[in-house]
């Protein structure tokens, strides 16, 4: 895998640098001011801050080469370019959903600029082969989407806070970035006179990969030198194309320093009218267009110098040569930050086990969608061990697929990350309280083997996570409870291991199905759906019988709750609204699990408003009927 991440890493800077090279060629018929195109382009902070994480936005290549197939149609009668072009237009969306955002807003700026200019064609031949183009690669990009599309219900709509945090701030395009070298050596000291200068305390200094931006002073100089000097044709085409996307940028509304100015911008706009814009919620990235057209700009100023002050080859060899220099040195980010991840030996034993299994790889949780998807770190790892795990799932997952690792027992092993502390995610581990009471030395080995969990692996170090240092030992403690004793199999710097046995408990234990919110320690309960599912696990071959206890409470008001074993009814209860002891006997369980169903008469909805939390909502509505203290079980 780190073979393929690197042929991928380094296929992305020089076929994005090629693509651009082509596009500035198209223009200048030189190559040598062509390839500062291309080296501007695959070296933007854009691009090299993305290749860090997002491997799909760094494939950048496809768009300098379809908006070349645009051009192209301005001159040229034949379908080919229109037949490719839409081909490309599929690539590019096929690259990532932003991209594919992105080249409809430009196809729809060029076509409106260029319809009312003059070509080398007709407008009636533009008109359809530009529309043959749109045609082929909407068509191509809706089954794509279709195909992979999840109904609105799973995916709420993102609330708009995403739009201005996942927006430029102003001072970011001019600003170079802590991860450039020139900020590395001289310990952010560009950053800090610039925040003094302004009178701004630096200790709030913070970027996300969002807003790594920085346009580069030599490529600002470079472009504002041919539009002022050097007016070649389609120099005012590529000028307003970077004004939009830099304003596109910008998000829903202005930021300067990290705050937010009150006025509302495009992306604002688009949210309110346009459906789905919503899943649009990092608008910074839209500047990789304006650095295309930087690209394109600065390349019209160096053709120009040599054209017109360096007649020699070698001078402009040697001037092209010392620009190249600036503009590498500009947007060097040497060290660049990354690490090899040292992985366990005894993953090739868990990988030669043929038994059928599932991995629990701890801690769960902490990232993503809700704070509920798992590092991928452990991610990495499971390409080595090549099991199933909890918690493993792909970007922006619905929060019905992400929230099983908040039920019993495997809450166990998730952190929180939804406190902020000074601005970074503390995350804590939610520890064994829950509503479900029984002894996890007498049923952990069996609530293991139930989630057919055969390895249990905990990572004392994830760098991308800050992790509360009490994780690590309270996880242990819990596994020595469960295990008699902690011995692990494998113990190392970051790793542990433990190897799970069968259980020998033949007693009934406990678990939550389905109609449950997450649990609340402040409360110590967990509220319930209209609907909510005891599950009971007898181990045995025979029927066995036994009581449940609740200690249960209805909110604002008393309900009646109906029991149901399995699918039967077998008792209405009236629920008080202070919590009470309610038993219910004579359960006669059949082997294997059993489902105890408690039903509300009444019941509260609960709708999330939206639009102002920074946090994904985890659903539109859901309901509350009871609130739930205790479970257990006795003979």
């Amino acid at each position: 895998l780190t073979t393929t991440w690197n042929i991928l890493w380094f296929s992305g800077f020089i076929f994005g640098g090629y693509g651009c090279y082509l596009l500035a060629n198209h223009f200048n018929k030189n190559y040598l001011s062509s390839i500062i195109a291309g080296v501007i382009f695959t070296f933007t902070t854009y691009h090299m801050a993305h290749s860090l994480t997002h491997i799909a936005l760094s494939m950048i290549v496809w768009l300098p080469i379809f908006v070349l197939f645009l051009f192209k149609l301005l001159e040229k009668q034949s379908k080919y370019y229109s037949i490719v072009g839409g081909i490309i237009f599929f690539l590019v969306s096929l690259t990532h959903l932003y991209y594919f955002a992105i080249i409809t807003m430009f196809s729809i700026v060029f076509f409106a600029v260029y319809i009312f200019r003059q070509k080398k064609v007709s407008n009636k031949t533009f008109v359809t082969n530009f529309s043959i183009l749109l045609t082929i690669g909407l068509i191509s990009t809706s089954i794509l989407f279709l195909s992979t599309s999840v109904t609105d219900e799973e995916l709420p709509k993102r609330p708009i806070i995403e739009h201005i945090i996942f927006g430029v701030n102003l001072e970011n395009l001019i600003l170079p970035v802590p991860e450039h070298t020139t900020n590395i050596y001289s310990d952010d000291a560009m950053i800090r006179s610039f925040y003094a200068f302004f009178e701004k305390p630096f200790d709030v200094y913070q970027l996300q990969i969002e807003n790594l931006v920085f346009l580069g002073y030599s490529v600002i100089f470079l472009s504002a030198l041919a539009i002022i000097r050097y007016r070649q044709n389609h120099i005012w085409f590529w000028l307003l194309i970077c004004g939009i996307f830099v304003l596109m940028s910008l998000g829903a509304e202005l930021k300067i320093f990290h705050e937010p100015t009150g006025i509302i911008l495009p992306d604002k706009v688009l949210y309110d009218t346009i459906p789905l814009w919503d899943e649009m919620r990092a608008p910074a990235r839209f500047i990789v267009m304006a650095n295309l057209s930087l690209a394109v700009l600065a390349s019209f100023a160096v053709y120009g110098l040599i054209k017109n002050r360096f007649s020699s080859f070698k001078q402009q060899l040697m001037l092209t040569t010392i620009i190249g220099f600036v503009i590498l040195f500009e947007f060097s980010m040497i060290p660049y930050p990354s690490y090899s991840q040292p992985i366990p030996d005894i993953y090739e034993e868990i990988k030669k086990d043929e038994s059928k299994f599932a991995v629990l790889s701890a801690p769960l949780g902490g990232t993503g969608e809700f704070r509920l998807m798992t590092d991928n770190l452990v991610l990495y790892h499971q390409i080595y061990h090549e099991k199933p795990i909890y918690g493993g799932t792909e970007s922006r997952a619905s929060y019905e697929t992400l929230e099983n690792i908040q039920t019993y027992f495997l809450n166990m092993f998730r952190i929180n990350c939804d406190r902020v502390e000074g601005g970074v995610f503390a995350c804590v581990g939610s520890g064994n309280d829950d509503v479900i009471k029984q002894d996890l030395a007498t049923h952990g080995l069996s609530l293991f083997d139930y989630f057919d969990i055969k390895y249990v692996i905990l990572h004392k170090k994830i760098p991308t996570i800050k992790t509360s240092p009490e994780f690590i030992p309270e996880t242990r403690q819990i596994m020595s409870e469960i295990l008699t004793g902690d011995n692990p199999v494998y113990d190392d710097s970051r790793t542990v291991v433990y190897k799970i046995p069968k259980p020998n408990s033949l007693e009934p234990f406990l678990l939550l199905g389905s109609g449950w919110h997450i649990f609340e320690p402040e409360y110590n309960a967990r509220g319930t759906m209209k609907s909510a599912e005891i599950l009971i696990v007898n181990p045995t071959s025979t029927e066995m019988t036994t009581t449940l206890n609740l200690v249960i409470g209805s909110p604002e008001k008393e309900k009646t709750m109906t029991v149901s074993l399995n699918g039967g009814k077998i008792d209405g209860i009236n629920i008080p609204t202070l919590s009470s002891n309610v038993k219910i006997g004579n359960l006669i369980l059949k082997p294997g699990v059993n489902v105890v169903t408690l039903d509300a008469d009444e019941y509260h909805t609960i709708t999330h408003k939206g639009g102002s939390d920074i946090a994904y909502p985890k659903f539109l509505s859901t309901t509350l009927a009871f609130e739930i203290r205790s479970i257990s079980l006795t003979n």
